[in-house]
């Protein structure tokens, strides 16, 4: 199935946003879950476990695929409940210290967690940005996973909103216009902006969605066979 988007300021029409949205849900086996955890499954977390979970997943998840997070994050927590420092189970060492610290801090993070307003995603962000290696794109993907209703400008969305790989524009520019395109396609199906998002960046993960590195023309293709981003294990 071949589309093209349609010239409209955010560069991609309601149209092929329904388009991409019914697709998915019919034909792809993670887009209910994503569409379904971005609507009612994200919030606070309940306790510094589940927070340091979070953390922790951010860590992992930064430069790399959600596939291949997945396999890591087996071995990150295999080594974390069996004790020992994580770097022996994985061996990027300033990730690995930074995991550490988040499990061993995960009790005084959880306090300042809470002295947050939930309705208070500019806070929110700002707080996500002072654990360590959590940078200037993933401080809003931990937001939104913590509940805020929120894109993360990371370069998949970063084209669809027309900035090209290089060079790099700062956040402070990527981030409004990438809320901005996540803000039109919402008014077409009445998602949250974390879904819009949560869904964007899944067709792009599969192929189905597809925008070159120059931020170029966006088509609609077929999928690429790709294994879920829930595996854990290798296919």
């Amino acid at each position: 199935m071949k589309q093209t988007a349609s010239s409209t300021p955010q560069r991609i029409s309601h149209q092929l946003w329904r388009d991409l949205r019914s697709w998915l849900l019919e034909n792809d086996p993670d887009a209910q879950r994503m569409l379904t955890w971005s609507d009612d499954g994200r919030g606070m977390p309940a306790n510094p476990d589940a927070l340091a979970g979070e953390i922790i997943w951010i860590i992992l998840c930064a430069g790399r695929s959600a596939q291949a997070a997945r396999t890591i994050e087996k071995k990150v927590w295999n080594a974390i409940r069996a004790g020992q420092p994580v770097v022996e189970a994985f061996g990027y060492r300033a990730k690995a210290a930074a995991i550490d610290r988040a499990w061993r801090e995960r009790e005084s993070d959880f306090a300042a967690l809470m002295s947050i307003e939930a309705q208070d995603p500019e806070r929110l962000v700002a707080w996500c940005k002072t654990i360590p290696f959590v940078g200037d794109d993933t401080q809003f993907q931990l937001a939104k996973n913590l509940g805020a209703d929120l894109c993360k400008p990371d370069i998949w969305l970063c084209r669809l909103a027309g900035f090209p790989d290089k060079p790099r524009k700062p956040v402070k520019v990527r981030f409004p216009a990438c809320m901005a395109l996540c803000r039109y396609l919402a008014e077409a199906t009445s998602d949250k902006l974390a879904a819009v998002d949560s869904l964007l960046w899944l067709a792009c993960n599969k192929g189905m969605l597809q925008v070159s590195a120059e931020a170029g023309e966006i088509r609609m293709g077929e999928a690429l066979a790709k294994r879920s981003i829930f595996a854990t294990d290798p296919q």
